[in-house]
C-alpha cells in the first residue's frame, strides 16, 4: 500500500466487508506526502453502500450494483464527503470471491473522473493482483497447530517410545 500511495501521492487503504455486511471497516491504510489528504484509521467503520470500497465487496452479491461488478471497479464522486474522489478494486482469494477492496482517494480539484480512471485504476489494479497473488500463494499452505498440552514437542524413538528433541528442556 505504501508503494502504491507514493507511487500515485494520493492516499491507498484496504478494507473488508464486516460480518452484517452493512459496513466495511479498514484494515490497512498508507499516507499521502500531502498538506490537503485523507487519512481514515485502521479499524474505522463506513456504511459499505456510501463508499468505494463497500460497492467493491457488495458488487457481487447485490444486482444493483451490476455496473461495479461488470466494469470491475466502484468510483464515488463526492457522495460520502465533499471534494473526495475514491476508486476501489476487490481482492480476490483463490475461488474469485471478493474478500477485501483496495482503494485510492483524492480530492476532486487535483484529479477529475476521466483521470482516475485513466491513471489510477491501472495502479490500482497492478496491486490488488500482487496481494491477490500473495494470498493465494499463502492459501497452499497448511497452518501447522500448536502441539496439544503447551509442552514441548516430542518424537516416537525406534521403540514407539516418547523421547525429547535434542535442545527440549527436561
Amino acid at each position: 500500500l505504501r508503494t502504491l500511495a507514493e507511487a500515485l501521492h494520493e492516499p491507498t487503504a484496504l478494507a473488508v466487508l464486516t460480518s452484517d455486511g452493512e459496513e466495511i471497516q479498514y484494515t490497512a491504510s498508507a499516507a499521502a506526502g500531502r498538506v490537503l489528504t485523507v487519512h481514515i484509521t485502521v479499524g474505522t467503520r463506513l456504511p459499505a453502500p456510501a463508499t468505494a470500497l463497500g460497492r467493491t465487496l457488495l458488487a457481487d452479491t447485490t444486482p444493483a450494483l451490476s455496473d461495479v461488478r461488470s466494469q470491475g471497479y466502484a468510483l464515488v464522486d463526492e457522495e460520502l464527503e465533499s471534494g473526495v474522489r475514491s476508486l476501489a478494486v476487490p481482492v480476490r482469494d483463490r475461488t474469485g470471491r471478493a474478500v477485501a477492496a483496495l482503494s485510492v482517494t483524492t480530492h476532486a480539484a487535483r484529479r477529475t473522473l476521466e483521470d482516475c480512471v485513466q491513471t489510477l485504476l491501472p495502479a490500482l489494479r497492478s496491486t490488488a493482483d500482487l496481494i491477490q497473488t500473495d494470498l493465494r500463494t499463502a492459501s497452499r499452505f497448511t497452518p501447522v497447530p500448536a502441539h496439544p498440552g503447551g509442552g514441548p514437542a516430542r518424537t516416537h524413538g525406534p521403540g514407539g517410545a516418547d523421547e525429547r528433541r535434542r535442545g527440549d528442556p527436561v
